[in-house]
């Protein structure tokens, strides 16, 4: 059975550069240079407001501050180049919803690490692999570029969701890239020692390329029961004209190389999703393995997370009939998300970026921002934690 969520959760291991709430907005460079605190989930619901499952606005840094504190407008940070490299690097932005990080943080991923966390996420103008890091003594901060060196096959500024996991002493991290020779992203794998890196790819090719079907993105990795570790993946045919699927493929003991055919887990046949279902990320609660993913265009407030349980991690696998995280008045289109087992935390959480505040798109000045939500299972189902939950 899984745990109950205590009524406060202590620290969310993730450390700030510049946080929105409470008025608080440092540089990049103050913030490395101060070692950020940590942040932490405050879980008390003001009286009279209820439950819900879309997400909101529970993430504060400490010392709180006064609601009525306005953040700046004005976002001086890079902007994410993964979808929209040629975009400006500055924005305004009317910033609220309290995101765990508010610089630009798309697609991010989570890694507990022996009481340390790691968040990675899609590349910005200066690093292919941006990393933050919380340690177990309080300190953190921007570690820096995960993947400092792309392969000589692969084209920079296109490297998008990466996905870490530790296989046996050594971390293994799977990432979207541009093939050079095909114009298409694909999915390749990098080792490193250490879970903040650097992480090398010695490779001469992708892992995972499916031309066919437009290109492969978005990896994520998943336990079967047996202990053996499958790769999640997307084929990219929303690039030309066709249907776009999720799959699961077994990966080697070590993670780095494919150990049979990819098995599709469902494609977008939803009207809500419209050509697109993207992001997939899946964990095994009593024996069922709850997949989500992330569905329509990724620039709108139209963008949204799905749910869906399958029978095993190479499905079969039934969808819910609408969203499961939609869009808010705190934060338009969330997704990219990741489910992550946080044992530390005694609880399970989610990761997302969502574009917060009143611009949407990169080309409005617009920015995906990084959110945190624990979540609780109730009859089997996936519901984002009340802020007054026992």
């Amino acid at each position: 059975m899984r745990r109950h969520l205590p009524r406060c959760l202590p620290v969310l291991a993730l450390a700030l550069l510049a946080a929105a709430c409470g008025g608080f907005d440092r540089s990049i460079e103050t913030a490395m240079a101060e070692n950020e605190p940590l942040l932490v989930i405050d879980l008390t619901e003001p009286p009279g407001s209820s439950s819900t499952t879309t997400p909101l606005p529970v993430v504060t840094q400490e010392p709180v501050v006064s609601s009525t504190t306005m953040a700046p407008l004005v976002d001086e940070r890079p902007l994410s180049q993964g979808q929209g490299a040629t975009r400006a690097a500055r924005g305004r932005i009317a910033r609220d919803g309290n995101p765990t990080f508010d610089g630009d943080f798309a697609d991010p991923f989570l890694l507990p690490d022996e009481g340390d966390f790691y968040a990675y996420a899609t590349n910005t103008l200066f690093m292919n692999v941006p990393v933050l890091a919380s340690y177990r003594d309080g300190s953190g901060g921007m570690v820096g570029d995960a993947l400092p060196e792309l392969p000589a096959w692969s084209e920079p500024h296109h490297v998008w969701a990466p996905s870490v996991s530790a296989v046996d002493g050594t971390y293994v991290l799977h990432y979207t890239t541009r093939h050079t020779a095909s114009g298409r992203q694909c999915i390749s794998v990098a080792v490193a020692d250490r879970p903040a890196g650097p992480f090398v790819d010695a490779s001469t090719g992708p892992l995972v390329c499916t031309l066919d079907l437009g290109g492969s993105i978005d990896p994520s990795t998943v336990a079967d029961e047996d202990g053996s570790l499958w790769l999640l993946w997307k084929s990219d045919g929303n690039c030309c004209g066709i249907p776009t699927m999720l799959f699961a493929q077994p990966l080697s003991a070590d993670g780095t190389e494919l150990a049979g055919p990819a098995v599709e887990l469902l494609r977008n046949d939803r009207s809500w999703e419209r050509d697109v279902v993207e992001a997939p990320s899946m964990i095994e609660v009593d024996g069922e393995y709850h997949l989500f993913y992330s569905a329509n265009r990724w620039d709108t407030e139209a963008y949204a997370v799905g749910h869906a349980v399958c029978e095993s991690v190479a499905g079969p696998c039934v969808k819910d009939p609408e969203p499961w995280l939609a869009d808010t008045e705190a934060t338009s289109g969330p997704g990219g998300l990741e489910v992550v087992a946080a044992p530390s935390l005694g609880t399970d959480l989610v990761v997302y970026h969502g574009w917060t505040g009143d611009l949407v798109g990169y080309g409005d000045g617009g920015i995906r921002s990084l959110y945190a939500r624990p979540i609780r299972w109730v009859d089997g189902e996936p519901v984002l934690v009340e802020r007054n939950a026992a």
